[in-house]
């Protein structure tokens, strides 16, 4: 889906890193002072959602899948994003605060589905002898209703890597919170990825 080999490999890193803080940062990247009742209820679906997340990002970065699995994916992304917005309404009074982590996740699996779904897929540029004028002419150009969506999407998603971050920071060079520093580079990657397919 991503035509340079540099932003394919830059992904990959962002992504793969996101994976594995969101995965394994809950249980070792804590410090030790860090009391075990500061993590939400959540945490453990939602390293599971960025965990199956980064994976299929990875996968759409080099290539495009058959149609079955991309409506599967769509599918399994579409039941997450249902039950991430049932879990964001379900918060109430003191609670609500919670919430935006699941409405942050629900927006994150909507983008998805629209990647899988609506964009559309990016020819491959001819090589040898066809490569030259004709690589020009290889791309045709996105819908404007297309571009505007993918354009506003990905504003969201980097909009969304701005709260996960800010719970991550902390006051050493360690992540205060390494599962929303996973968080905050999956949203980050995805607005990357939603430009760099325009």
């Amino acid at each position: 889906m991503i035509e340079g080999l540099a932003a394919r490999w830059l992904l990959t890193a962002v992504f793969a890193a996101a994976g594995l803080w969101s995965g394994t940062g809950r249980w070792v990247g804590l410090p030790r002072r860090r009391p075990a009742r500061s993590a939400q209820p959540a945490d453990p679906a939602s390293a599971v959602f960025c965990g199956v997340m980064c994976a299929a990002l990875i996968a759409m970065t080099w290539r495009s899948e058959p149609a079955a699995a991309t409506w599967l994916q769509a599918a399994l992304f579409g039941s997450a994003a249902l039950w991430f917005g049932l879990a964001s309404m379900a918060g109430s009074g003191r609670v609500r605060r919670r919430s935006l982590p699941a409405v942050l996740h629900a927006l994150m699996a909507g983008a998805m589905i629209w990647m899988l779904t609506a964009m559309p897929a990016v020819p491959r540029t001819p090589t040898g002898p066809a490569r030259g004028a004709m690589a020009a002419m290889s791309r045709a150009p996105m819908p404007a209703p297309t571009l505007v969506v993918s354009v506003l999407l990905a504003a969201c998603c980097a909009a969304a890597s701005i709260p996960w971050l800010a719970r991550a920071i902390g006051p050493g060079p360690r992540p205060k919170d390494p599962v929303a520093a996973g968080q905050a580079a999956m949203s980050a990657g995805m607005a990357a990825m939603l430009l760099a397919t325009l």
